[in-house]
């Protein structure tokens, strides 16, 4: 430590609590004109021992091998598998593998994970329209443009979005990237606790629950268990007021060969979240209490689009909370 120490100043100089109360004191020989990997992932994660320097990732592209700490690149992420598929490159060799497996079986997956992209676009700008100006999309995933904060915003220029996920890169990744866009946070919570999502103070404080959200379950609920899910949303639900949307799609067996949705969930047993088919009754129950709007409960391959129907079944569909 320096600022008047020593090295021989004994173990007060094991206390570091007295920089809490100076936060422009910066230790020497740190350069803080140059981005710091481990500090940028600080910052990402919500800490203050990072500088301004630090909100700028452009250097991650120079540098492909860079890992953030507790990333296990063991486990393919469906997070990264999604981004993989979407032609991003915030995935690891884990990922591709295991979306290169998923096409030998479907070989459309690359195809279908574009037209989800599709009806997420789609259902915020029909929620913009319709007067929403603040989302929630839980799940969402690693950024890719456009994003629903600049979809929304094409409608309403001062709407407010809350991005959630649990995954650590994808929070990283998430929270550098919007850190300076006024109106939008990231938190981490996971979709299968909504309650700790619709408590988070940062959550009430952007998001006024007394006016019309947009909740965005886009390619996320196949990740929660059958028995779990309609609990889930229903208590999402109750929290929003009426006038609230709710976008859903979600993995559907109805019309499947049972033999190829036995390998795709064989395939996600290795990954950190397992998929989950439901049938097309079952997706039903997801949208109990709400108003299903037009074009109604679809395929997301013909949901506002025309495109032929992949092995791999997507249900789509808006519902509104009378």
């Amino acid at each position: 430590m320096t600022s008047g120490r020593s090295m021989d100043d004994g173990e007060s100089d094991f206390d570091w609590s007295w920089s809490d109360e100076d936060p422009t004191w910066v230790p020497p020989d740190i350069d803080i004109t140059k981005p710091s990997p481990a500090r940028m992932y600080d910052y990402a994660l919500g800490g203050k021992d990072n500088f301004e320097s630090d909100f700028d990732w452009s250097w991650s592209d120079e540098d492909p091998t860079w890992v953030p700490p507790d990333i296990d690149i063991t486990k393919p992420s469906p997070a990264r598998m999604y981004d993989y598929a979407l032609g991003g490159k915030d995935n690891f060799e884990v990922d591709r593998r295991a979306v290169e497996q998923v096409a030998t079986v479907l070989p459309d997956f690359r195809r279908l994970a574009q037209i989800n992209r599709t009806f997420l676009k789609n259902a915020v700008r029909i929620m913009s329209e319709a007067g929403v100006s603040q989302f929630i999309d839980v799940g969402t995933g690693i950024p890719t443009s456009p994003n629903v904060h600049e979809i929304a915003r094409q409608v309403h220029p001062d709407a407010k979005i809350v991005y959630v996920d649990n995954d650590p890169i994808v929070m990283a990744h998430n929270r550098a990237l919007r850190a300076t866009v006024e109106g939008v946070i990231t938190v981490q919570h996971d979709a299968r606790e909504p309650d700790t999502i619709i408590g988070d103070p940062a959550v009430r404080r952007l998001v006024d629950f007394h006016q019309p959200i947009g909740l965005l379950f886009v390619a996320v609920l196949h990740f929660v268990r059958r028995d779990l899910a309609a609990d889930v949303m229903t208590r999402f639900r109750q929290s929003i007021p009426s006038g609230s949307y709710v976008a859903i799609s979600t993995a559907c067996s109805d019309g499947m060969d049972p033999a190829v949705v036995s390998k795709v969930e064989t395939i996600y047993q290795s990954a950190a979240a397992q998929i989950v088919f439901r049938t097309g009754a079952q997706i039903e129950q997801l949208f109990e209490g709400l108003e299903i709007i037009e074009p109604g409960l679809k395929d997301v391959t013909k949901w506002l689009v025309d495109e032929p129907t992949p092995e791999i079944h997507v249900t789509a569909g808006i519902g509104r909370k009378p």
